[in-house]
């Protein structure tokens, strides 16, 4: 499991590094408005990545760690994935188009399609198979290598303000030749194989993975939705103040994926062996929480005076909204241990998905309502806010639903 926790911390930092690397130089030379607007296409282009990951990289992932050991089984999940994911990314590039044709291809249409190569790219970049099998080599393979072709791009093409599509479409390019390697490194390795399927495998899968895929959706408003508010309420030039904070935000938590993907699997395993919620709690749960603390603290202490250097004059109050998003790594990493850990491995889905339903719509009236009188920190205050609701509901559920047991 340590080795698997290396790899895919080797994994985050190319997620993050090469993009963090790129970052101050997209800052300055598209300019705050422009790149704003980048930011709030690249919002649209995650949304349609929410719509065609559904709720695959939970629900697949538990089907492979499952059945690991049944090979004809595994190809099936794989091949039931992979063209469930695939039907989903024609189904969105349809509505695409043919919103195009009835509105016309306006700047954000024409950006939003230079970024569809990202979409393409997670249909064929299985990280559900080898996060279920454990085997993160493959994960380390095809995105070290992506990342590099991605960050070679943005400084050969984007030379101006002017160079808004360069900048997203080699910035998609990343994720689209992870794609191909991990299907190149899939085959080379005879780890699954595509096999026969009906239709009725694929909408068994769409079912399985609906509760999660309302769930990722619900999310996405708290979360990816914040940029697109503040660009249309307040303009893309806050809507790029806000972004250059919160990647340098969701770079630190990224900090807490590795552990959490490595442990996810790890976790169900246990809880299908027996384990209580107790004794995942002691096992894991709180040294993920303090883990989660320290990441906030470093914020706090260590990346607000380093953004103060990192971004440009120009983009000085995205340094205050750091400091204001410092405490969200805490508060996602109990999230993560009372929902993910617990109750989605336990089946209560149909929970977690009414409660981000349910939070998530009173983030957007919050959002719109606190950004008319702090345009610059209301949306971050929301966020604040939803974060700290949702990770208390789930704590009130596991501990209601364990006096039960």
């Amino acid at each position: 499991m340590k080795k698997n926790i290396f790899l895919l911390y080797f994994v985050q930092a190319s997620n993050y590094l090469f993009p963090l690397l790129t970052l101050p130089y997209l800052m300055r030379v598209l300019g705050a408005e422009h790149f704003g607007v980048m930011s709030m296409v690249q919002a649209w282009i995650q949304y349609t990545i929410i719509f065609v990951d559904y709720g695959f990289n939970f629900s697949a992932t538990l089907l492979i760690a499952k059945n690991k050991e049944n090979q004809n089984l595994l190809n099936k999940i794989y091949t039931v994935t992979t063209i469930s994911k695939f039907l989903l990314f024609l189904i969105f590039l349809l509505i695409a188009v043919v919103y195009s044709l009835i509105f016309g291809l306006d700047i954000y249409v024409k950006l939003f399609f230079c970024g569809m190569f990202a979409v393409l790219g997670t249909v064929f970049f299985p990280i559900w198979l080898f996060q279920g099998l454990e085997k993160m080599q493959g994960i380390v393979i095809s995105t070290t290598i992506a990342k590099c072709f991605s960050l070679i791009a943005v400084f050969l093409l984007v030379r101006d303000s002017n160079d808004i599509g360069l900048a997203i479409f080699s910035q998609s390019l990343g994720m689209f030749v992870s794609g191909i390697i991990a299907m190149v490194y899939i085959g080379k390795n005879k780890m699954v194989a595509f096999t026969k399927c009906g239709m009725s495998d694929v909408l068994a899968s769409l079912k399985g993975g609906f509760d999660l895929f309302i769930s990722n959706i619900t999310i996405s408003f708290y979360t990816t939705l914040n940029v697109i508010i503040i660009g249309y309420f307040a303009g893309p030039v806050y809507a790029g103040y806000f972004s250059a904070a919160d990647k340098l935000r969701v770079a630190a938590q990224g900090l807490l994926t590795p552990v959490q993907q490595a442990l996810f699997p790890r976790v169900s395993s246990l809880v299908s062996k027996g384990s209580d919620f107790i004794d995942i709690l002691s096992l894991y749960g709180k040294k993920f929480i303090l883990f989660g603390l320290f990441v906030s603290a470093s914020i706090a202490v260590i990346g607000y005076p380093v953004s103060l250097f990192y971004f440009s004059e120009e983009y000085r109050v995205a340094s205050s909204i750091l400091l204001v998003m410092s405490p969200l790594p805490f508060i996602v990493s109990v999230g993560i241990v009372f929902g993910q850990w617990w109750l989605i491995i336990n089946d209560h889905t149909a929970m977690v998905r009414n409660t981000y339903i349910r939070i998530s719509i009173l983030h957007i009236l919050m959002a719109t309502a606190f950004i008319h009188y702090a345009p610059v920190y209301g949306v971050t205050i929301s966020v604040l806010i939803t974060e700290t609701i949702i990770s208390c509901l789930f704590i009130r559920y596991c501990y209601r639903l364990a006096k039960q047991t």
